[in-house]
């Protein structure tokens, strides 16, 4: 009987660690995702010119490879998860700069 509590519990958190590994990645992937779109309705609404949309998405892509890479023996350090996050922040603060300035299609 204590056995095969033991295996429960074991099973349980096992579980719970792959679900919790999982939404971490879903966060860096659904940041990813976001920025692709406000970049896109940057680029149809006239706020980005085509300079600035081509440096952005240029900067996603190198992000995107940095997390494949990273990706690549099937995991997340806590340290490449913090890597990532900061480089995303760095592009959406790039994004919001570059909709905000003077700066328009014609």
């Amino acid at each position: 009987m204590k056995n095969k509590r033991l295996i429960v519990l074991f099973a349980v958190l096992v579980l719970g660690f792959n679900t919790f590994c999982y939404a971490e990645g879903q966060g860096i992937h659904q940041r990813v995702m976001d920025a692709h779109d406000r970049i896109d309705r940057g680029i149809h609404s006239g706020s980005l010119t085509r300079e600035e949309a081509h440096s952005l998405k240029n900067q996603l892509n190198s992000i995107r490879d940095d997390e494949a890479r990273m990706k690549a023996d099937g995991r997340l350090t806590h340290h490449e998860r913090e890597r990532l996050e900061k480089e995303l922040d760095r592009l959406e603060r790039h994004i919001s700069r570059a909709k905000r300035n003077d700066n328009r299609r014609y």
